[in-house]
């Protein structure tokens, strides 16, 4: 049986939020076994716990929201990802803001910040071995799921978007440990068309051409490069015609789909619970994630606990 981890000391970082625009300091601290993952808005009087839980999840657009009476903290799929990959089950994250900085659009900084920072505690860790093969659809979405029997945890994601730039791309992630090279450093994304929609809309306020990893299929005029640069605070000469708007930032052919197993990572940590099987995705979202960790929670972790303990 694997133990409980928490970190030694306590990290700090500050940012803007990409949805919000707003800037948030964080302080990610140690905590006790059987705490789990827990978010704490200290902005607020009296300040308020919300447990990183599938059941406290309340807004799946475009990020993953949990929320707490009317306290919500909003994008912290990145971390969960993260504190996932590097087995850490307890820790208190402080925030006096709404939003986790979205820092370089990946979990590279929490990575690199938490990796050399962990602490082994007393007990033994919530882990659930998949032994029959499952199978769920959103029929929403048509995105769907299947978690295999298998010695380790593993994912592959299939995604199809009607883009010539990403097609039918897929990433494998064959063992948990390999998070740290193949996974960590894959930025989220989007589509051109997609941003003055969502910037209209109130959403990717604190977003930028180095944050986020932009796709355009159609050459861009002046204009709309010059919008791009006013509204994103980039020199307008950096911006190409066509294709991947900011291609300096690229670090694989295939990051659309290696992000994807990131964000499926992090969601999956809503379950508060380690697996051991081979998860297949495609056509994964944060709103199709959730339902699936509510439904692996309902139907088999929560389902199994109450087994044993009659």
């Amino acid at each position: 049986m694997l133990i409980q981890k928490t970190i030694i000391k306590p990290i700090q970082f500050s940012g803007v939020g990409l949805h919000t625009g707003l800037t948030a300091n964080v302080t990610i601290k140690p905590a006790p076994e059987n705490f789990g993952i827990q978010f704490c808005r200290i902005d607020i009087n009296p300040t308020l716990y919300i447990p990183a839980k599938a059941a406290n999840v309340s807004n799946t657009n475009r990020s993953t929201t949990i929320q707490k009476s009317n306290a919500e903290v909003i994008t912290i799929e990145h971390l969960l990802s993260a504190f996932y990959a590097l087995e850490i089950d307890n820790a208190l994250v402080e925030i006096d803001n709404k939003e986790i900085p979205i820092l370089d659009g990946s979990s590279k900084f929490f990575i690199e910040s938490l990796k050399d920072n962990i602490l082994e505690l007393n007990l033994h860790k919530r882990r659930f071995t998949i032994h029959d093969v499952i199978e769920w659809k959103d029929e929403q979405t048509d995105a769907e799921y299947i978690f295999l029997p298998h010695d380790n945890f593993s994912v592959t994601c299939l995604i199809d978007f009607p883009s010539k730039l990403i097609k039918h791309q897929y990433a494998v992630l064959n063992d948990i440990v390999e998070y740290v090279d193949e996974i960590a450093t894959a930025k989220t994304f989007c589509f051109l068309h997609e941003i003055e929609f969502l910037y209209n809309n109130g959403l990717i306020k604190g977003g930028n051409l180095n944050n986020a990893l932009v796709f355009s299929e159609a050459a861009l005029s002046k204009d709309r490069i010059n919008w791009l640069a006013n509204t994103f605070h980039q020199p307008a000469n950096s911006i190409p015609e066509m294709g991947i708007l900011n291609p300096l930032y690229q670090t694989f052919d295939n990051e659309a789909a290696r992000h994807k197993i990131l964000d499926v990572i992090g969601d999956l940590a809503l379950t508060q619970t380690y697996f051991n099987g081979k998860l297949i995705c495609y056509k994964p979202g944060h709103t199709s994630n959730v339902k699936f960790a509510q439904f692996l929670m309902e139907n088999y972790i929560l389902a199994t606990t109450k087994a044993a303990v009659h």
